[in-house]
């Protein structure tokens, strides 16, 4: 039934529960790799400098440090440059080329971007004039001309890499880091003594975190990168992991996307985002501990930020005439701060199940940040907005864009005309999914032994979850008040420990319920329960 649910078929089965690291498909499937591994060979023989240019993100933050840890292991000379959000903005420009070359000591011969750079053909251009040549390794919406780079890595560009697209930017990182080492090896260059799996605990953060759904290689990745964070063998990981309080070994991918991203995602935000690359590459746990205390006072301050400017647009939301007959959110503000209004769209597009949009004000210009739903695709309605917008670029669910102050209301106008020609009023309907109907006794024994081969659980591959009907509350224990925890019974007379979270259940009623099969950790007892994540009262037969 679960597997049937979850679109698996039989002749998939084995690979769906066995796959291994081995089942990787091979890098030079990319149209370019080739020669941009070539060139990276040839560069490191030349003592050329090598240049990479990231991201602050925690996709592009690990995928920076990935690739200048397989490269320098391998005599790489290489510097590692990250845009500021603010002095900067977003991706690979003219700009942002000056000030990396300035940061490099003005001598590059090879430039590799990772997690942008696919839209960046006037940057490239700039590039080639100075003599360096450009790879661009990236995830995102590529546009109608690509950037005349030695090579564009991205997965996006090819429909024969469909099974690809939804790699983050560190896992296209990643794809270059294995050509390189397999070509290395393959033509004595070197590579041989560099593992490959070593760099799977950046794989697995950057993955997670960007959201990309953890189906196919994305599930590979993870989850034998999240063996690899457990064992903590990088000092910048174990220092994180005790910062954010998390029990390392038994780290699960939620950790990542609500404990560890968001500490790397602050320094990005609110300061420089070369500090979280400082605790990635951080060589010893003195100075592991001295960067992630910074991106823990970094991540207090966003917090303090974000609920301040979430309080504020949702007045300026609520207050709006049609807010509750609109199909989207856009709410704008002067002078908000630009690091944490993406965080703010998120919470509005997960609050009230609508595509959102929060917009910065200032001067006379308007940065924004998009966060969708659903099926809708955030970047097909801002090209059909586009002719109002003076940028925009980013994923389906998640989006940048900017605009004149001016131009504010005619988008509000023609983003919520566009999104209505998208979707329908009941795509707005909060709804629960899960995968079947059963009993107790279904989530017994044969069902724990094959539970953790299901995961890694995350965006794309959800926990296992179950309808339950006919259930009564057997017992209830002390708890928190406003949620509920106990034991419950089916009809065939099977119990089960149970918690519920922000709910009363009484038990003098029938309920039928959803829930998520789950084993609790608590001080090492392993123990099985379900988490409700909805209950009603059960229909009388």
């Amino acid at each position: 039934m679960y597997l049937a649910a979850r679109g698996i078929e039989s002749r998939n089965v084995d690979l769906y529960f066995n796959a291994s690291f081995a089942d990787l498909s091979d890098p030079f499937r990319f149209p370019g790799i080739e020669t941009a591994v070539k060139r990276l060979w040839k560069a490191i023989v030349n003592r050329e400098h090598i240049l990479i240019h990231g991201d602050y993100d925690t996709d592009g933050i690990t995928a920076t440090a990935l690739l200048s840890w397989i490269l320098e292991r391998n005599g790489a000379i290489v510097t590692n440059f990250l845009p500021h959000r603010f002095d900067d903005g977003y991706g690979f420009t003219p700009d942002s080329l000056a000030k990396a070359l300035e940061a490099a000591g003005g001598n590059c011969g090879v430039l590799v971007t990772v997690d942008c750079g696919i839209n960046s053909c006037e940057a490239v251009e700039d590039a080639a004039k100075r003599g360096i040549d450009v790879i661009i390794t990236d995830h995102h919406e590529p546009g109608e001309t690509l950037p005349a780079a030695l090579a564009n890595i991205n997965p996006k560009i090819h429909e024969d890499l469909a099974d690809l697209h939804n790699l983050s930017g560190v896992g296209v990182a990643f794809k270059l880091a294995h050509a390189f080492l397999k070509y290395g090896r393959d033509n004595n260059l070197g590579g041989y003594t560099t593992e490959l799996k070593e760099v799977l605990d950046y794989v697995a953060l950057g993955t997670v975190a960007d959201i990309v759904p953890l189906l196919g290689e994305n599930r590979i990745l993870v989850k034998h990168g999240m063996e690899m964070l457990r064992r903590q063998l990088r000092p910048g990981v174990r220092a994180l992991i005790e910062v954010a309080k998390i029990s390392g070994t038994s780290i699960k991918p939620s950790d990542i996307t609500f404990k560890m991203a968001p500490r790397i995602n602050a320094a990005g935000r609110l300061g420089n985002a070369i500090s979280a690359l400082d605790l990635m590459t951080a060589s010893n746990i003195v100075d592991a501990y001295k960067y992630a205390d910074m991106l823990e006072r970094f991540n207090q301050k966003r917090q303090t930020k974000e609920q301040e400017i979430f309080n504020e647009a949702k007045h300026y939301v609520e207050s709006a005439p049609d807010f509750s007959s609109s199909y989207s959110i856009i709410a704008a503000g002067e002078d908000w701060h630009q690091g944490v209004i993406g965080i703010v769209a998120s919470r509005f597009a997960r609050d009230y199940n609508r595509p959102a949009i929060v917009l910065t004000i200032q001067g006379d210009e308007a940065h924004g940040s998009g966060r969708s739903i659903g099926g809708l695709n955030l970047i097909k309605v801002l090209s059909k907005c586009s002719h109002l917008l003076t940028r925009y670029g980013g994923h389906p669910m998640a989006v940048g864009l900017g605009l004149r102050k001016e131009s504010i209301p005619e988008f509000q106008r023609v983003f919520e005309e566009t999104v209505r020609g998208e979707i329908t009023k009941e795509d707005l309907v909060d709804s629960v999914s899960y995968d079947g109907l059963v009993n107790l006794c279904d989530l017994g024994d044969d069902f724990f032994a094959y539970y953790d081969r299901l995961g890694p659980f995350g965006h794309g591959n959800p926990q296992p979850c179950f309808r339950i009907n006919g259930v009564e509350i057997a017992r209830t224990f002390p708890i928190k008040a406003g949620h509920t925890k106990g034991i419950l019974r089916d009809r065939n007379g099977d119990a089960s420990d149970f918690i519920a979270f922000n709910m009363i259940l009484d038990s003098h009623t029938v309920w039928d319920v959803v829930a998520i099969p789950q084993i609790n950790e608590y001080y090492g007892e392993r123990r099985r329960q379900l988490q409700i994540v909805d209950a009603k009262p059960a229909r009388e037969d």
